[in-house]
């Protein structure tokens, strides 16, 4: 699985910080990027990691690309194991990357507030358990912490 560095850039989004950008078209169901490489249990996870399972989770550094990003209510892309990222539907040049971090976390008690501007914005971003029956029939077989 060869990707080249090339292919994506961290820039200034409007309303979240940095994000992460494609420098040309990929594909629906294309491999994008290693989300991070380092695993960790809970008490040392922060806010940009992945839950893998329990007591897992996938943290990227700020040397990651994993790390820069963002949410949307309307992503175009989802975490595949062991810790990738790979396209939900074709991305164009230009189009920033963003998951639906309801499909990262399950924690009950777990939400934050969304900016992200889509037509379908929640406002609020939810543990998965926590999201509308029709979400979780939606996200079930892209969640990262299935397994």
């Amino acid at each position: 699985m060869k990707m080249a560095k090339t292919d994506f850039l961290i820039k200034e989004t409007p309303q979240c910080g940095k994000g992460v950008f494609s420098t040309k078209t990929h594909f629906k169901n294309e491999v994008l990027f290693s989300f991070g490489s380092k695993v960790v249990p809970w008490r040392k996870a922060n806010h940009r990691s992945i839950q893998l399972g329990k007591n897992k989770w996938l943290n990227p550094s700020t040397k990651e690309l994993g790390y820069y990003v963002n949410h949307s209510c309307s992503p175009n892309a989802r975490f595949i194991a062991p810790h990738h990222l790979a396209a939900l539907r074709n991305i164009k040049s230009n189009e920033e990357i963003t998951l639906d971090y309801s499909t990262l976390v399950n924690i009950p008690k777990w939400d934050m507030p969304c900016s992200c501007g889509e037509k379908n914005c929640r406002r609020i971003v939810r543990s998965y358990s926590k999201i509308s029956g029709k979400l979780q029939r939606k996200y079930r077989d892209i969640v990262s912490f299935a397994g």
